[in-house]
Formats: structure tokens, C-alpha cells, sequence
């Protein structure tokens, strides 16, 4: 049982935790647990939040490397950036419905996370917020989330399959790239851009169908997906970006629509099985 004087508390925040660790339980009366309160506590193995806390702030257990679950209460409302980064033994999460926001690298680098259910209660996945999950193998996007930030699930290495649901209108840069065995992706046709790099060195996607709502794709957002073989670009798209393909070394052919206008450098660099493509007149290259 965790000792008061283990604790700092002022008006309600819990500032910094001054024990040795091991299974903690934070005193009945906190309200939000403050930034980096107990970030670098490496041999906290368990902790218990009261109902009642309504933040976790930013770093607030950054680094707490023996850290294997964790059950965050109805109240809390928001998880601040890198609130649990580096928490490499963090196995179990279960974040409530009360949730709204996951700030930017929340969860990055927690490598033992198999599979998290964000809340229908998120509107926004923050950039970094997976990030370097090396375990995580599935996760469930609610249709709150609007947008998923940049490097969101970046070198998710397991992750094999994902449904972005109806509401997303962007996927940021690198959100999925370093992705290796991501083989299937469904996006909706709410999404209207894909950020640079969005898919980068994803090699085990296969196809894709890009949304009709789409109307560019960014710089190299599938480059070094070595097994794609398909790609179905809609009318709408006026813009391919520099490396868009590059290095999709499966792809055999591919019709570009007249709504493009522009094909950036190295576009198709690489696609060494590319036998035939069709270009619109309205095409300027670079």
C-alpha cells in the first residue's frame, strides 16, 4: 500500500510521485495527474487511479519500463502527449468512452501492446500516438475519429489488417509507413488526402482502392510497397507526388485518369514489372 508522503499534491494535482515503485495506488482526491509525474519510475509495476481524476498530463508515465497494465477510470477525459511513451513491458490499456482526446505519442514505443480499442468518444489520433508499437497486431478505430495524425502507427510491424472508418477525411504523412505486414487496408470514401510517405514501405500490401474523394496523393505515400500489384487511381485525383510509387516492384500496370494534371519526379521509379501505362493529355511532367 502506497505511503501519502510518496506523494506530491497540490490543489488537487498530483505533481510527482516520490516512491520506490513496485504496485502504487494514487490517494482518493486527485483530480489529474501532472505532467512527467512519474515519468523515468522504472520499477513502478502497477497503478491504480481513483475515480475522480479527469487528466493524464503530458510524460506522465514516460518511461516506466515495468509498467504491464493499466485501467484508466470513466472519468478521465484526455491522455496527454507521451503520457505512456516508452513503457516497453505495457501489455494491457483500457481506455474509457470518456475519453476525447489521445494526445501525440501517448502509446509510442510500447512494444509488448498487442491490440487497443480506441472509444467512440475520439474525434483525432494524434501524430506518434502508436508509433513504434512493434506488437500490435490489431485495433479498432471508432467513426468519431476524423483525422489520423502523422506517424500515428509508423513501424506498427505486425499490424496486419486495418478499417479506417466513414469520417476520416486525412491520413496524415507516414501514418502507416514502415507498416511491413499491413496487407489490406480499407479506406472510405470521407478520406480527401493522403500525406506523404501515408504508406511508405508497407511491402505486404497487395491492392489498394483509393476513394473517389482523393484528390492528390502525396510524395512517395506508397513507394517501396513491393507487393503491390494493383491500384485503382479515381477520377478527382489531379496531383501524383514525387515517388508516389517508387519501388513498387509488383505493379504491372496502371491507368492514370484525365482529372491529373501533374506526375512528380520518380513517380514510377523502380516498378521494375511495370509493363504499360495509360497517360491522360492533360499530364505535365516535371
Amino acid at each position: 500500500m502506497s505511503n501519502a508522503k510518496e506523494f506530491f499534491i497540490e490543489n488537487g494535482v498530483l505533481k510527482k510521485y516520490k516512491g520506490s515503485g513496485g504496485d502504487v495506488t494514487i490517494p482518493d482526491g486527485v483530480t489529474s495527474i501532472g505532467n512527467s509525474a512519474f515519468s523515468y519510475c522504472k520499477s513502478l509495476a502497477s497503478i491504480t487511479i481513483p475515480d475522480g481524476v479527469t487528466s493524464i498530463g503530458d510524460d506522465a508515465f514516460s518511461y516506466c519500463e515495468s509498467l504491464t497494465s493499466i485501467t484508466i477510470p470513466d472519468s478521465v477525459t484526455s491522455i496527454g502527449m507521451n503520457a505512456f511513451w516508452g513503457c516497453k513491458s505495457l501489455a494491457i490499456i483500457t481506455i474509457p468512452d470518456s475519453v476525447t482526446s489521445i494526445g501525440a505519442g501517448a502509446l509510442q514505443c510500447c512494444g509488448k501492446l498487442t491490440n487497443i480499442t480506441i472509444p467512440n468518444s475520439v474525434t483525432s489520433i494524434g501524430k506518434h500516438a502508436f508509433g513504434g508499437c512493434g506488437g500490435l497486431t490489431s485495433i479498432t478505430i471508432p467513426e468519431s475519429v476524423a483525422c489520423i495524425g502523422n506517424d500515428a502507427f509508423q513501424y506498427c510491424r505486425s499490424l496486419a489488417s486495418i478499417t479506417i472508418p466513414d469520417g476520416v477525411t486525412s491520413i496524415g504523412a507516414e501514418a502507416f509507413s514502415g507498416c511491413e505486414k499491413l496487407a489490406s487496408i480499407t479506406m472510405p470514401d470521407s478520406v480527401t488526402s493522403i500525406g506523404n510517405s501515408a504508406f511508405r514501405g508497407c511491402k505486404s500490401l497487395a491492392s489498394i482502392t483509393i476513394p473517389d474523394g482523393v484528390t492528390s496523393i502525396g510524395n512517395s505515400a506508397f513507394s517501396h510497397c513491393k507487393s503491390l500489384a494493383s491500384i485503382t487511381i479515381p477520377d478527382g485525383v489531379t496531383s501524383i507526388g514525387d515517388d508516389a510509387f517508387s519501388y513498387c516492384e509488383s505493379l504491372t500496370s496502371i491507368t492514370i485518369p484525365d482529372s491529373v494534371t501533374s506526375i512528380g519526379m520518380n513517380a514510377f521509379w523502380g516498378c521494375k514489372s511495370l509493363a504499360s501505362t495509360t497517360m491522360p493529355d492533360s499530364v505535365t511532367m516535371p
